[in-house]
């Protein structure tokens, strides 16, 4: 039997997404900023904005019935997951956890986190009954 995924669910889905966003100030302070002082380009800014857009835009969507946004969402959070599935296949998860500053090793773990919650809630939208 199928289970609908709750909004409650989806709200943790929310938050998950939206802390990796947020752990990219730390992250750009610490690597770019603090020891360049290099502001961020447009094109990494409207980069980021974009796929920002893109879930909130499918998250949204979805939780208010909005046509294709079902699909919209399921494609922001496949490229999400198979993006930290490739990072980790081919290593690089391996070797980011070797930095030893912690706000970087957090930031890290929070992407990965992210993405295995992506994985996840593509396989839970997908089987959920209102697919």
């Amino acid at each position: 039997m199928k289970r609908k995924l709750s909004v409650r669910s989806l709200r943790l889905l929310f938050w998950i997404t939206i802390a990796n966003y947020i752990a990219q100030i730390p992250y750009y302070l610490y690597n770019y900023y603090f020891p360049y002082h290099v502001l961020p380009t447009v094109s990494a800014i409207g980069l980021l904005g974009f796929t920002l857009l893109w879930f909130l835009v499918g998250y949204f969507g979805t939780l208010h019935g909005l046509k294709y946004c079902f699909s919209i969402l399921i494609g922001f959070l496949s490229v999400e997951a198979l993006f930290y599935l490739h990072s980790f296949v081919f290593g690089a998860f391996f070797f980011q956890m070797q930095n030893p500053h912690l706000i970087i090793k957090t930031v890290f773990l929070v992407g990965y986190i992210s993405g295995a919650a992506a994985g996840y809630y593509v396989y839970r939208l997908i089987k959920s009954p209102n697919a």
